[in-house]
């Protein structure tokens, strides 16, 4: 079943990352189970502090909604272990109808590849006979390839290091031909199954079924020679002998071209024009194979499906959008930019807080959240009101808070000052970090305007660094080619903000509070709301902008 994702918006605030969570359990507690909670940015410490206190997991970080190979229905692993016998990889390769298979370590870990062509090229060529020799083939694949029965195998393992005979002569010359080691084939000849024990032959293939008399396979034993009888005559046996090659031995194992779990299709279809593979091996993040991936995987490739809360703004949402088909919204900001494909399911309340509308959902439904979901839900809406100090907080907001605090057992005005305190704490906080904790843009009569607020216990600690504040404000607003930069510093307990402002619209968003600006700051009495108060502002700041000039 493809999975749907949630989210909320980029440099996600306790709002955001609750709701993205709490409208998880609520699909999974009404039969969908192929959810999953994301998030698109760093939590920040006030969010921490609030998973942390209700031992809640956050939500999986994701930079990009391109479709990876992940997300893809590839096949299976069909690999083949690096000692395995050509013979074996041929029939794997004829039973599955593939013309290639990765060649994996005892780990799974990729090692190379073989193909149809790599074993037919050995067939074709030359081999000497000693090849079993040079490629290090196991006892165990010869008895494999040959169907052979064991008459004796050494306590310790005795290495083969001889050239491969066929015991087809007369004692005379295997005396001079079979040499100490050698990999001897024999037939029924008892002379010559003698000459190559007295030889101290490494292994004895007997061919036909035939077997050693036992004063002769004692003598074997005693010298640690290796015996085995295979049902093969003679010919079929030296035939079918050079098969027992390990795949290592022929596989490319240079500029293998495999693909990595998390590559996206995109960077697969490329790759896959340039070269003529019928298959690739698909690799996890310690190389271990994974699946295999051919062009009839990417050709259909299935937008990722998407749930937005707490926004419903393009530029707030994940970059690249296009790659994804949005299923449903849940939000209390005003309706903005985003554009859908598909009818979708939205909801947009007039309330404080997304988890106030998610509560409502889950009561609706006649379920009751989790101690842990309640709290986050309590969590965000004590956040987003400033515990109803917000203009933005609703009545509904308060009876919402009422309930859930109830299931979550918890005090919430001891909650929101512990919540709070833990929040705005500034320690170890540099500037860009202040800039980055949350930060929204805004599209206005073709105006970007970057706003970012901070909530602070102690604004004066705050006002030290309000020089380097503005200085990384400008950077910021250059680099990123954008209007106006506006920070919010708020006082949560005061219930006043001073607003830096760095580019355009300084005197006139100034002007909207009913004040001046100086040194590129003003003091908002009451201002505590980005959305409903600075918002609504700034577009009569901008618009007045566009009208004077």
């Amino acid at each position: 079943m493809e999975k749907i994702y949630i989210t909320g918006h980029k440099n996600p605030d306790t709002d955001s990352i609750c709701a993205a969570l709490a409208y998880q359990e609520l699909k999974k507690r009404t039969g969908q189970s192929n959810v999953e909670a994301i998030r698109l940015g760093d939590i920040n410490r006030e969010t921490k502090y609030v998973l942390d206190y209700f031992q809640v997991e956050a939500p999986t970080f994701k930079d990009s909604m391109k479709p990876q190979v992940k997300d893809l229905d590839i096949d299976e692993a069909m690999c083949v272990f690096q000692y395995a016998s050509l013979y074996k990889a041929t029939n794997l390769m004829q039973e599955k109808k593939v013309s290639s298979l990765p060649v994996v370590d005892i780990e799974q870990r990729l090692l190379g590849v073989v193909s149809l062509s790599d074993i037919t090229k050995c067939y074709m060529d030359v081999w000497d006979d000693q090849i079993l020799i040079h490629s290090d083939t196991p006892v165990e694949n010869i008895i494999d390839v040959l169907s052979a029965s064991i008459l004796n195998i050494p306590a310790e393992d005795r290495q083969l290091k001889g050239k491969m005979v066929v015991g087809a002569m007369e004692p005379d010359q295997m005396e001079k031909i079979v040499e100490e080691d050698d990999i001897v084939i024999l037939a029924n000849r008892k002379d010559a199954q003698i000459s190559a024990i007295e030889k101290n032959v490494s292994m004895i293939i007997l061919t036909g079924d035939n077997v050693l008399d036992d004063d002769l396979l004692q003598k074997a034993k005693a010298k640690d020679i290796i015996v085995i009888s295979t049902k093969f005559q003679t010919y079929m046996a030296a035939r079918l002998l050079p098969q027992s090659v390990p795949v290592s031995y022929v596989m490319t194992n240079e500029d293998i071209v495999h693909f990595l779990y998390t590559d996206t299709v995109e960077e697969v279809k490329n790759t896959m024009a340039k070269t003529r593979y019928r298959s690739y091996p698909v690799v996890d993040n310690q190389n271990k194979v994974v699946g295999n991936i051919s062009r009839y995987h990417v050709i259909n490739e299935q937008k990722k499906k998407l749930i937005l809360v707490d926004h419903n703004e393009r530029n707030q949402s994940v970059d690249d959008m296009e790659c994804c088909d949005i299923l449903e919204i849940v939000d209390h900001h005003r309706v903005a930019n985003i554009s859908t494909q598909n009818p979708v399911y939205f909801r947009n309340e007039p309330v404080g807080s997304t988890c106030t509308i998610i509560s409502k959902m889950f009561l609706e439904r006649g379920i009751v959240p989790s101690r842990q979901i309640a709290g986050l839900l309590c969590s965000a809406i004590i956040s987003d009101t400033l515990l109803f100090r917000s203009p933005t907080s609703t009545e509904t907001d308060k009876m919402i808070l009422d309930r859930m605090s109830k299931i979550a057992n918890i005090d919430p005005e001891k909650f929101a000052m512990e919540m709070f305190k833990a929040g705005t704490s500034l320690e170890g906080k540099s500037p860009v970090d202040l800039l980055n904790t949350d930060v929204k843009t805004f599209e206005i009569e073709s105006y970007t305007t970057r706003v970012a607020q901070i909530f602070s216990m102690d604004l004066d600690n705050l006002g030290k660094i309000k020089e380097s504040l503005l200085n990384e404000m400008e950077k910021i607003r250059n680099e990123k080619n954008e209007a106006s930069f506006v920070l919010i510093l708020t006082d949560i307990f005061k219930q006043e903000s001073e607003v830096l402002v760095s580019g355009m619209f300084k005197e006139q968003l100034a002007s909207a509070f009913d004040t001046k600006i100086e040194n590129n700051s003003f003091l908002a009495k009451g201002l505590l709301s980005r959305k409903k108060q600075m918002i609504p502002k700034l577009n009569q700041a901008v618009v007045k902008y566009v009208q004077e000039n």
